[in-house]
């Protein structure tokens, strides 16, 4: 899986989101979905060349607390789930 290119990532007045650039624009407004820190690092490694388990393993090593790898990988995929049905990947 991999980020489709018209999703960009932009950090505003210090919150993160992903806006569709291909959305139908009304006015000034657009469809922005806001994303905490955990969401950013693993959409920053959704490049296509890094499997799940991968980012699951990355994501663990960065996290302080002692948190099972299957909870992770859940987490993980749950999250790739909702960006999917947003049409935010590609297969």
């Amino acid at each position: 899986m991999k980020k489709k290119k018209n999703i960009i990532l932009r950090k505003i007045h210090g919150a993160t989101f992903l806006i569709n650039i291909c959305d139908n624009y009304c006015g000034d407004q657009c469809a922005i979905y806001e994303i905490n820190e955990t969401g950013e690092f693993i959409w920053n490694h959704l490049d296509g060349a890094t499997s799940l388990e991968e980012v699951c393993l990355l994501l663990k090593n960065k996290i302080i607390d002692d948190i099972d790898y299957d909870v992770i990988y859940h987490d993980i995929v749950d999250y790739l789930h909702i960006l999917k049905e947003l049409n935010f990947l590609e297969m």
